[in-house]
């Protein structure tokens, strides 16, 4: 039996985040019986400057990728990738990018009562296929009864106690020079960065479980 912690550092309005998370849980299902895995999300902002308000998609991004045109490149190949792994990533003019710090905080309260992985899975249907704004107390409450967190769960969230958590977390994160995301440490040795196939993620858990042995 074979112990594996995956802490998947990530940030909610990334979609290779959400890809990465679909790719390494085709190659979890791979290993069998023989490994117990943990995992825990771990907090990560793309756009650490976002407006508590948040920012128009098309304009924030577009000045990112350099012009319109880069970014509807990069939208259309997202799109694609998201078909072969069974996501439909949704984009449109009317798009905002939230600032993800509340959600974060939300994520935090939902790791204490067992639910991180299906809040998180939720919240990225909830923001790139439905077109929610994540960034919203109300969308993350609405997010948060829909998968079984309870009221005491996002009385947590909104908590001060949840905000400074939260912003130690980001703060311990950038101190360990993270540039990107999605990225993942596991057993708090081995990181891996990037949203590979499943057979990579196989075997690399593969090798590392081996090690651990």
């Amino acid at each position: 039996m074979a112990d594996l912690r995956i802490d998947i550092i990530s940030d909610l309005v990334c979609p290779w985040c959400y890809l990465g998370y679909s790719r390494l849980k085709q190659a979890i299902e791979q290993l069998g019986d023989d490994y117990r895995i943990d995992i825990r999300w771990q907090p990560f902002e793309l756009h650490p400057d976002m407006p508590l308000t948040g920012a128009d998609r098309e304009t924030y991004l577009g000045e990112r990728f350099g012009s319109p045109e880069k970014l509807n490149e990069a939208t259309h190949a997202i799109q694609q990738v998201g078909i072969e792994a069974n996501i439909q990533f949704n984009f449109s003019e009317k798009d905002r990018i939230p600032n993800t710090k509340l959600a974060h905080q939300f994520v935090l309260a939902a790791t204490q009562s067992g639910l991180a992985t299906p809040f998180v899975l939720a919240l990225f249907h909830a923001y790139f296929t439905d077109g929610k704004d994540i960034g919203l107390q109300a969308t993350l409450e609405e997010v948060a009864t829909s998968i079984g967190m309870q009221k005491v769960d996002i009385d947590y969230a909104l908590s001060s106690k949840a905000k400074t958590l939260t912003e130690k977390k980001l703060e311990h994160l950038r101190g360990l020079n993270i540039q990107s995301v999605p990225t993942y440490v596991i057993n708090d040795k081995y990181m891996i960065q990037g949203a590979h196939d499943p057979e990579s993620f196989l075997k690399v858990l593969n090798d590392i479980a081996e090690k651990e042995l």
